[in-house]
């Protein structure tokens, strides 16, 4: 395959760009979701999504490989601007800028990608902004043209997000994803989640993608063994367990 078809496939295939491009091959659970964000980006359909998945699944290799994405294809496009909100600064926020970073450590965008501001990630003309949402935090101003993301969401205030990040992508009615771990039923992912639900089954477009530790295991059986000692050791019916596998 010559450069010329390998970047033809990339543009059609987040597949091949995680295999191809960042050499970290996506798992089929990450892919799903992934294909079903790339397209209501791709189409201007603004749909919003939850990605849970157990603990160290792969939830924020998946979203960093999305940013990667993403701002390959709109790197042209004037404007153009992914914003994601952590609960905090540290670590979160900076590990999530961090993988982002190495996903564009590769022969395609190696030399391209510039930091601004300490907060912003830049791919030519696109943009990705990280932001805290810690309840404390003074939210710079943006808006988000291609992606809005919420990371672990179980821990991000709703007031917060409702209030400073939900209206960023109002002008452009962007495509919203929130990943997270269920916790309690009280939570900002789990509102989210029912009333994602309740389209689902208004329409059947599916919203909610929840991965547990079994689907996790068929493809990396030392997570599965890792969990099933966990179990062992803390009980099945153990909170952590629980909330988090």
């Amino acid at each position: 395959m010559n450069l010329v078809e390998v970047i033809k496939a990339f543009l059609r295939d987040v597949r091949l760009f995680s295999k191809v491009v960042v050499k970290r091959p996506l798992r089929s659970y990450q892919l799903e979701p992934a294909k079903a964000v790339i397209e209501s980006v791709l189409n201007r359909r603004g749909l919003t999504f939850c990605v849970v998945m157990s603990r160290q699944a792969g939830k924020n290799e998946l979203s960093a490989q999305l940013e990667a994405y993403l701002m390959n294809l709109f790197q042209q496009v004037r404007g153009s601007s992914i914003v994601k909100a952590s609960p905090t600064y540290k670590p979160q926020t900076v590990n999530s800028k961090m993988r982002l970073r190495d996903c564009l450590d590769n022969a395609w965008n190696r030399g391209f990608v510039h930091g601004d501001e300490g907060y912003i990630v830049r791919l030519g003309r696109c943009r990705a902004f990280f932001f805290s949402a810690h309840p404390a935090s003074n939210v710079v101003g943006a808006t988000a043209t291609v992606l809005l993301e919420c990371d672990e969401a179980q821990d991000v205030d709703a007031e917060k997000w409702d209030k400073e990040f939900a209206p960023m992508g109002a002008s452009t009615n962007v495509t919203t994803v929130f990943y997270g771990t269920i916790w309690t039923s009280r939570t900002l992912l789990a509102r989210v989640m029912k009333q994602l639900h309740e389209q689902e089954t208004a329409d059947g477009i599916k919203r909610v993608f929840v991965v547990p530790w079994q689907e996790v295991a068929k493809e990396v059986p030392s997570y599965g063994a890792y969990v099933e000692k966990e179990i062992k050791r803390l009980g099945i019916n153990h909170p952590i367990i629980k909330t988090q596998y």
